[in-house]
């Protein structure tokens, strides 16, 4: 069973860092998942982290970033370091460009969208020597200096971020996010249609455009996401199906196998 982790259940209330040479009160290389960012630094690669079952290299002097409710496991190489900030979204709330920046990674899928960035050896030296004086100083240093010190690297990751990724149509984005949001109550297409003022046939012809794939391939692949995260965290097929809204198991059973190419159980058992 795949646990999942709270920054309350540990009475943190703050911008947490670590180094990721000492275990932190979960193991790292355990599959997991929580409910608020991690923000990783490596300053030495090695190793791979698999982000909701995508598997991505640990590169030197780069940033990945695990949103609230991925699955992800590090499998990181004996001579990896580094630093990871633990927030939440009220961390960063005060930068709308980083908040909204979030918002946004939080949308898209590791398939769509890569969760890391990397820089030359140069800028890793000066991105390194920040976090390191903010780990040395985190007893001493205000929330609202360790805040500013976060953002601010947000804001890095998010330049270089941006530079890699293809241009993408805002209501592309506005449809991801509302997804990502109501895919347990909404699958119809007209329903998003209609929230973003456009007939089904338009949406359809936009997702089209920036994704290769209709509409209704999103909202099922969103489904089938959380259904294989659910299914790893422990849930059984009727739990899961109960969660998804899926009127009985049978139904869910049927969707999740014509999906994926294998029952839940079966999927289940594959990855225990």
């Amino acid at each position: 069973m795949i646990p999942s982790h709270s920054l309350s259940n540990t009475g943190a209330s703050k911008v947490v860092i670590n180094r990721l040479s000492k275990l932190n009160d979960y193991d790292f290389s355990e599959p997991h998942r929580h409910d608020y960012y991690e923000l990783f630094f490596f300053q030495d690669g090695g190793g791979e982290h698999e982000i909701d079952f995508k598997p991505f290299q640990i590169e030197h002097a780069s940033f990945q970033i695990v949103v609230p409710g991925q699955v992800h496991q590090m499998k990181r190489a004996p001579g990896s370091s580094g630093f990871v900030f633990l927030f939440t979204h009220e961390d960063i709330i005060e930068s709308k460009s980083v908040f909204e920046f979030l918002l946004e990674q939080r949308a898209y899928s590791v398939e769509e969208r890569d969760p890391f960035c990397t820089f030359s050896k140069e800028e890793a030296e000066f991105i390194a020597q920040i976090i390191s004086n903010a780990w040395k100083n985190r007893e001493l240093m205000s929330q609202a200096i360790m805040k500013h010190t976060l953002v601010g690297l947000c804001l890095r990751m998010m330049e270089q971020m941006q530079e890699c990724d293809s241009p993408s149509s805002s209501i592309y984005t506005k449809f991801r996010q509302l997804l990502v949001n109501n895919f347990k109550e909404i699958r119809s297409v007209s329903a998003y249609a209609d929230e973003l003022n456009l007939s089904p046939k338009a949406l359809n012809e936009i997702i089209k455009k920036f994704s290769g794939t209709t509409t209704s391939d999103h909202i099922y692949r969103q489904v089938i996401l959380e259904a294989k995260r659910l299914l790893l965290l422990g849930s059984s097929v009727k739990e899961v199906g109960f969660n998804l809204k899926f009127e009985d198991p049978a139904h869910f059973s049927k969707f999740f196998k014509k999906q994926v190419g294998l029952s839940p159980a079966e999927f289940q058992k594959v990855h225990s």
